[in-house]
This record gives structure tokens, C-alpha cells and sequence, in this order.
């Protein structure tokens, strides 16, 4: 019998370590479960927010790209009405030398020329221009000859030093290349200003 009563308490003893050890698993089954929860939690927020951040980025990636194509484009548009105002203003110089004052504008035009020459100059100017620049330089003090080839524009002239070293445009198109940016920047204001 008391074999009998030391193999019921070591069954029972067996039972008791095996309750524990049962008992102390399942307490680490729940602690490993609970920390994988939170690990996975921690996880979906970590990629919920990475996935937030990227919409985000992609979101402010398509404003800005947007921003900067409408710029752009009003700066594209801007520019192209600036350009149409110089192709009218271009057309309206071809009418210049038809009108009254045109006379006083190429005189004042050889003028300007004839202020960086001490020598013979040679002029270049539009056949229709020839007779009526001879009658001005008549009345000028400065040796000159009359280019024989005729000057192609829309009026005004130029001028040579007679070894060629100086020369100075002074034609209607000329001096409006030469205020092209300063009236850029006006007519860009006239357009637009109103409208910033």
C-alpha cells in the first residue's frame, strides 16, 4: 500500500506540475498573443500612416506640378500676347515712313549716327530715302557718301566710318529690337497688371 499512496502522489504531484506548466503556457500563449497583437497594430498604423504619407507626397506632387503648368501657361499666353503686340507694332513701322513727321524722325535718326563719326561716313539708306538724306547732310559740315547698296527696311538708315571698324544701326526696326526688352516689360504691364 504505501507504493500505492507514493504512485498516487506522484500522479497527483505529475497532475499538479502539469496544471502548472499548462497553466504557465497558456499565461505565454496569451502575453506572446497579446504582443503580437500590439506588434501587429503597431505595424498597420506605421503602414496606414506610410501609405498616408506617400498619398500626401503624391497629392502635393500633382498640386505643385499642376501649379507650375498653369504658371506656365499664363506666363506661355503672356508672352505670346507680348509678341503679338511687337508683330503689330513691327507692321505699323512698314506705315512710318509713308507718314508727315517721317522727315523729322530720319533727320533726327542721322543725327544720332553722325555723333559717333569725326571722318567720311558712309550712310546706307532705303532708295526712296537717298535724295531727301543728300539735302540734309548738305546742311552738315561732315564728309559723306551715299552707300550704293539700297538699305533693306522700313525706314531709317545706317551709318559706316569709311574703314568700316564703326558702325551704327539706326533703322526702325533696329531701334525697336533696342527697346524690346524695356517695352516687353511695359506692354506686359499694360496687359496684365490689372489682372495680378
Amino acid at each position: 500500500m504505501a507504493l500505492e499512496a507514493i504512485l498516487r502522489a506522484l500522479d497527483m504531484k505529475a497532475q499538479a506540475d502539469i496544471e502548472a506548466v499548462k497553466a504557465e503556457a497558456q499565461e505565454r500563449v496569451a502575453e506572446i498573443e497579446s504582443e503580437v497583437e500590439r506588434e501587429a497594430a503597431r505595424t498597420r498604423r506605421q503602414t496606414l500612416k506610410k501609405a498616408e504619407d506617400k498619398i500626401r507626397g503624391e497629392a502635393n506632387a500633382i498640386v505643385y506640378s499642376a501649379s507650375i503648368k498653369a504658371r506656365n501657361e499664363l506666363v506661355k499666353a503672356q508672352e505670346e500676347a507680348v509678341d503679338e503686340a511687337f508683330r503689330v507694332a513691327e507692321q505699323r513701322l512698314l506705315s512710318v515712313s509713308e507718314g508727315e513727321g517721317y522727315p523729322g524722325i530720319l533727320e533726327a535718326l542721322l543725327d544720332e549716327c553722325l555723333e559717333y563719326f569725326s571722318g567720311e561716313v558712309v550712310i546706307g539708306v532705303r532708295g526712296e530715302d537717298r535724295e531727301p538724306v543728300e539735302r540734309m547732310m548738305a546742311d552738315r559740315q561732315v564728309p559723306y557718301r551715299i552707300s550704293e547698296t539700297p538699305l533693306d527696311a522700313a525706314g531709317g538708315l545706317t551709318a559706316s566710318s569709311a574703314d568700316g571698324e564703326i558702325t551704327v544701326l539706326n533703322t526702325l526696326e533696329s531701334r525697336l529690337e533696342k527697346a524690346r526688352d524695356k517695352l516687353k516689360l511695359v506692354i506686359s504691364n499694360a496687359l496684365f497688371e490689372s489682372r495680378a
